[in-house]
C-alpha cells in the first residue's frame, strides 16, 4: 500500500514538485488576468489605487504594505491605464496565494493530483475570484496568508523536538497585517501550530521573544503612515502623525460603531450566513470533505506527526475569521459581501483535501495489487476536480471584468456635466473613490475642485461663495436646507444656488450606462447600486418638470438596485414629499424589509420609524378620501382615471390638504401620459 501511495505522487516532496506550482501559477494567472477589470472599479478601489499613485494614505487602517507594493508596481509595470496595472497586481497575488496553497499541500503529504483539488477550490471559489481581477487588497492577504503558512510547515523538524523554526511565519504575520489587520491574528494560529508541533517546548522564554521580534519586524510598513502624512498628501485619512491618531487609523476606532451585531442572538444569524457561504465557496461537496478531514486528522489514532498541527491552524483561521468579522462587520460586510472570509474559505479549500486524501486512500485499499489499486486511487482524485472546473464554468460569466467601465462611466459623465471652475463637494464610496481616481490620477477635469467629504471624518469647511460666479455642486443631497439657496438636481448632482434661480443645466445624460443591460458585463452589489443612482438622479431631476418620466426612472432605481436599503429610504421620502402616501410607505417597507435596523447614512435612522409614521397617515387619508364619496361616487375610476385623480385633488386642495392633493395631480400626470 505504501509502495502504490508513493507511486501517486504522495510522499516526501520531489524535486520536480516545484514546477508545478509554477505551471498552476501561469494558468490562474492568464485566467485572471484574461478578465482583468480595465477600468476603475466600484467601492473602495478608487480610493486605494489613488493612495497607490500618488503615495496617499488610504481609509484605516492605511494598508501601507498595499500602497507601498502598488506604488512600485505601477512603476514597473507600464501597461495600460493604472486601474489595469492594479486588476493586474491583484491577479498575481491571487494565483501566488493558490500556487502555494498548492506547495502547502504537498508539504502535508497530499498527492499531486489532491493538493491540484486544494488549489484550484480556492482558486475558482467566487470569494477570491471577485477580488482576483479587481483593485483591492484581499488577494495581496490571501498570498500573504498562504505564505505565513507555506513558512511554518517548511520550518518543520521531525527530526529534533522543539527545533521548529517559525519566525520567517510570524514575520509574515506581521507582514501582513501591514496590509490587513486580519493577518494579526493568524499569528495566534501559528502558536497553535507551534503547540501542537511541540507541546511544552514553545513555552521558553527565548522563542516567544524571537517571535515577537519578527512580527514587530513585519509591521514596519506602518511606518509610512506618519512619516507620510507629515508630507501632507492629497489624500491623508485620519492624519496619523501623532500617536493618538496613527492608533485611531491603525485600529479602526471610528468604524466600529458600524458593527452589526447588537447582542448574543445576532451570532445565529451571523454563524448561517458564514455556513451558507461555505457551502457556497464549496459547491457543498468541498465542505462536506473539509468536515471529513478534520475528523479524520483529529482522531487519535493517527501519527502524532500527521497533518493534526495543521488541521488545528486552519481550525483557529477560520475561527478567528468569524469572530473579528461578527464582532466588527456591517450589515454588509456580513451578510453581502463575503471576501471578508477569504482567509477562512482557503482553510477549508485545505481541509477540504485532507478529506479528499482520505476518501482516495479508503478507495486505495478496496483491492489488493498495485495497478487496480494505484489506478482506482487516482481516479478518484482526478474526478474530485470536476468540482473546481464546475465552480471555474460557472463562474467565469459572473467574473469577468474586462468589460466593465460602469463606474468610470458614471463619475466622468458627472465630471462633464460640471461648467468650468466648479466646485464639487463629493461623498459616498461608489462615486467619490472613483472621482478620486479619475481626478489625481488620471487628471480629468482638473479645472473641477474636488471636495472630497467624509475622508478621515472631513466635512464641509464653512462656505463663503457667489452662486452666480462659483458654482457648487454636491453629488449626493447634503440633507440641509438655507431658505436663501435651493439645491436642485442637474444631471447626476445637485447645485446650490439662489432660491428662485435657475441651476445651469447640462447635457442630456445618456438614457443607460455603458454595459448596464449587456449580459456580459457582471453586476455586483455595489455595481447594481451605482446603476440604481444614475437613474434615481435622473428621476429627482425630472421631479419637478416632468412627473411621468422622473417615476420611470424611479422604477427603474427600484429594479436595479432593489436591495439597497438607503435608497428605498430616500425614495419614500420623495414620495412622501409629493404626497404619494401609499407609495412612500411601500418604498419605506422595502427598506425595512431589507435591513430592520439604522441605515448606513447621517443620523443613522431607521426606516421602521418612517413606517410606523406612514401607516397612520394613509389611513388618514383614506379617511379623507372616503368623506369625498357623495362628491366623486358618480366616477368610475378605472373608465375615468384622469377625471377622477383631478377632481380627488381639487377636493383635497379645498380640504387644505395641499400635499396630499399634488400626489393625486402626479398620479393624473400619469394618467394622462398613459392615454
Amino acid at each position: 500500500m505504501k509502495v502504490a501511495w508513493r507511486a501517486m505522487g504522495a510522499g516526501p516532496k520531489q524535486r520536480s514538485d516545484a514546477v508545478y506550482p509554477v505551471l498552476l501559477f501561469a494558468g490562474l494567472l492568464a485566467v485572471y488576468a484574461l478578465g482583468a477589470s480595465r477600468t476603475i472599479f466600484v467601492g473602495d478601489s478608487g480610493e486605494l489605487v489613488t493612495a497607490a499613485a500618488t503615495l496617499g494614505i488610504p481609509h484605516p487602517s492605511g494598508y501601507p504594505l498595499y500602497v507601498l507594493l502598488g506604488w512600485l508596481w505601477i512603476r514597473l509595470v507600464p501597461l495600460g491605464s493604472v486601474a489595469l496595472r492594479m486588476s493586474l497586481f491583484s491577479a498575481v497575488c491571487a494565483a501566488g496565494a493558490t500556487s502555494l496553497l498548492f506547495a502547502v499541500g504537498r508539504r502535508l503529504e497530499l498527492s499531486r493530483p489532491v493538493a491540484l483539488f486544494v488549489a484550484l477550490m480556492a482558486a475558482w471559489a467566487p470569494s477570491l475570484w471577485s477580488q482576483a481581477n479587481i483593485q483591492r487588497v484581499y488577494a495581496l492577504n490571501a498570498l500573504l496568508l498562504c505564505a505565513a503558512l507555506w513558512a511554518a510547515l517548511a520550518g518543520r523538524n521531525r527530526e529534533k523536538a522543539g527545533s521548529t523554526r517559525l519566525w520567517p511565519a510570524f514575520f509574515l504575520c506581521g507582514l501582513g497585517a501591514s496590509n490587513h489587520t486580519f493577518m494579526a491574528l493568524v499569528s495566534v494560529a501559528l502558536v497553535v501550530f507551534a503547540v501542537a508541533e511541540e507541546g511544552a517546548a514553545v513555552l521558553r522564554v527565548k522563542r516567544w521573544a524571537g517571535w515577537l521580534a519578527a512580527f514587530a519586524a513585519g509591521l514596519t510598513p506602518y511606518l509610512y503612515l506618519p512619516l507620510r502624512s507629515r508630507m501632507n498628501p492629497p489624500l491623508d485619512w485620519g492624519d496619523p502623525q501623532t500617536p493618538g491618531r496613527f492608533f485611531d487609523v491603525v485600529l479602526r476606532r471610528d468604524f466600529w460603531d458600524r458593527s452589526w451585531l447588537e447582542g448574543p442572538r445576532d451570532l445565529v444569524p451571523i454563524g448561517g450566513n458564514f455556513l451558507l457561504g461555505v457551502g457556497e465557496e464549496t459547491l457543498w461537496l468541498g465542505g462536506a470533505l473539509a468536515v471529513l478531514g478534520v475528523a479524520m486528522a483529529l482522531r487519535k489514532d493517527r501519527p502524532v506527526g500527521s497533518r493534526r498541527p495543521a488541521t488545528l491552524l486552519a481550525l483557529v483561521v477560520i475561527a478567528a475569521n468569524f469572530v473579528a468579522m461578527a464582532f466588527h462587520g456591517s450589515r454588509s460586510d456580513l451578510f453581502i459581501w463575503h471576501r471578508y472570509y477569504i482567509p477562512a474559505y482557503l482553510m477549508v479549500a485545505l481541509l477540504a483535501g485532507f478529506g479528499l486524501q482520505r476518501v482516495v486512500e479508503w478507495v486505495a485499499r478496496s483491492k489488493v495489487g498495485a495497478e487496480p489499486v494505484r489506478g482506482r486511487a487516482l481516479g478518484v482524485a482526478l474526478l474530485a476536480l470536476c468540482l473546481p472546473a464546475a465552480l471555474l464554468l460557472g463562474g467565469w460569466r459572473d467574473f469577468d471584468r474586462s468589460r466593465f467601465e460602469i463606474a468610470d462611466a458614471y463619475s466622468r459623465t458627472l465630471l462633464e456635466g460640471l461648467p468650468p471652475g466648479a466646485i464639487l463637494a463629493a461623498s459616498d464610496d461608489n462615486v467619490l473613490f472613483v472621482l478620486l481616481y479619475l481626478q489625481w490620477v488620471e487628471k480629468v477635469r482638473p479645472d473641477v475642485h474636488l471636495v472630497p467629504l467624509g475622508v478621515g471624518g472631513a466635512e464641509l469647511p464653512p462656505l463663503h461663495f457667489e452662486p452666480d460666479r462659483e458654482p457648487l455642486f454636491f453629488s449626493h443631497h447634503p440633507n440641509w436646507t438655507l431658505a436663501q439657496l435651493d439645491l436642485v438636481a442637474t444631471g447626476l448632482a445637485f447645485q446650490a444656488v439662489l432660491a428662485g434661480a435657475e441651476p445651469q443645466r447640462p447635457p442630456p445624460l445618456p438614457p443607460r450606462l455603458p454595459g448596464e443591460e449587456d449580459p456580459r458585463v457582471p453586476k455586483d452589489y455595489l455595481t447594481s447600486n451605482l446603476v440604481g443612482q444614475y437613474h434615481y438622479m435622473q428621476g429627482v431631476a425630472a421631479e419637478k418638470s416632468d412627473w411621468p418620466r422622473a417615476q420611470r426612472q424611479f422604477a427603474e432605481a427600484m429594479r436595479w438596485a432593489a436591495n439597497n436599503d438607503v435608497l428605498f429610504y430616500n425614495l419614500g421620502l420623495i414620495y412622501r414629499r409629493d404626497g404619494l402616501v401609499e407609495r412612500s410607505l411601500a418604498a419605506f417597507e422595502r427598506s425595512y424589509e431589507i435591513n430592520p435596523r439604522k441605515l448606513a447614512s447621517a443620523g443613522n435612522v431607521r426606516a421602521g420609524e418612517r413606517v410606523l409614521e406612514l401607516r397612520e397617515e394613509l389611513e388618514e387619508l383614506r379617511r379623507v378620501e372616503r368623506s369625498f364619496a357623495d362628491v366623486l361616487g358618480s366616477l368610475d375610476g378605472q373608465d375615468d382615471a384622469l377625471t377622477y385623480r383631478q377632481r380627488m385633488a381639487d377636493s383635497l386642495d379645498a380640504a387644505g390638504h395641499s400635499r396630499w392633493a399634488g400626489g393625486w395631480r402626479r398620479l393624473a400626470e400619469e394618467a394622462a401620459t398613459g392615454r
